[in-house]
């Protein structure tokens, strides 16, 4: 582990893991996190095991965003080495602004994918005892980092932003932290991480909640298409039956 990012969602994280990738990092973003740590992430959250980060990122260069963001101290625990990047908005306003709209559309899209497209698998977990989804480990992760799911809770959003970044300025060795708005590009990042600055444009991702735009629309084109598949189907089905019993009566 070479870098940790402790800036909260909604602090152009999505970028700086572009930007560090473009630099030649490994990085394991929220998508990572979900991939292949659900189980664990369950396990810290709802079970109350010790988290194990160095076998957990012993292959990784970076962590972005949540979870790892709330367990920086513990992941440079385990790894004294790395560098802290703490990425912030231009104010505690135009944060929890940006953060209230992406939480919203994210539960959208957790709504439209579990009860409209994953129903049947999510019934089964639950007759079988599994609790891991991916949901109840987003709502667990959320509440510990922001203290509730509520979008009207915009007072203790920003008590909790205000509250987790004095702590990684009080914890971290000032030597080893860079205090970050990804509005500066390349040169502060690169001069902190020893990189040359690359030639391209420093990335712009997720503005205005724009992933989970994307993926609420390619999900509601799926779910279309599902309904014209099960339409036709049983289009079909009625006509073989028509067809069967008109025979018959014959």
């Amino acid at each position: 582990m070479k870098v940790i990012c402790a800036g909260l969602s909604k602090t152009g994280t999505k970028s700086l893991a572009k930007a560090l990738r473009m630099l030649g990092f490994t990085v394991f973003d929220y998508w990572e996190h979900r991939k292949f740590h659900l189980d664990e992430w369950f396990d810290i959250y709802s079970e109350g095991k010790t988290p194990d980060f160095a076998s957990m990122y012993k292959d990784v260069d970076a962590v972005t965003d949540l979870p790892p963001a709330f367990w920086f101290q513990e992941i440079y625990e385990a790894f004294p080495d790395a560098k802290v990047i703490l990425s912030l908005r231009d104010s505690e306003d135009v944060w929890v602004h940006s953060w209230v709209k992406q939480n919203d559309k994210s539960r959208l899209v957790g709504f439209v994918n579990t009860f409209l497209i994953k129903w049947p698998m999510m019934i089964k977990q639950r007759l079988s005892g599994k609790r891991r989804t991916v949901m109840t480990v987003y709502e667990m992760v959320i509440n510990a980092a922001f203290g509730s799911l509520n979008s009207k809770s915009t007072v203790l959003f920003k008590k909790k932003y205000r509250g987790h970044n004095e702590r990684v300025q009080a914890i971290i060795p000032k030597e080893k932290l860079l205090i970050y708005n990804v509005k500066q590009g390349w040169k502060p990042l690169c001069e902190f991480l020893g990189c040359e600055i690359p030639e391209q444009e420093f990335p712009r991702e997720n503005v205005g909640a724009s992933y989970a735009e994307v993926r609420i629309a390619a999900k509601l084109q799926r779910i279309k298409r599902n309904l014209f598949v099960a339409l036709a189907i049983f289009a079909l089905l009625a006509i073989v039956f028509y067809m069967y019993f008109a025979y018959y009566d014959q």
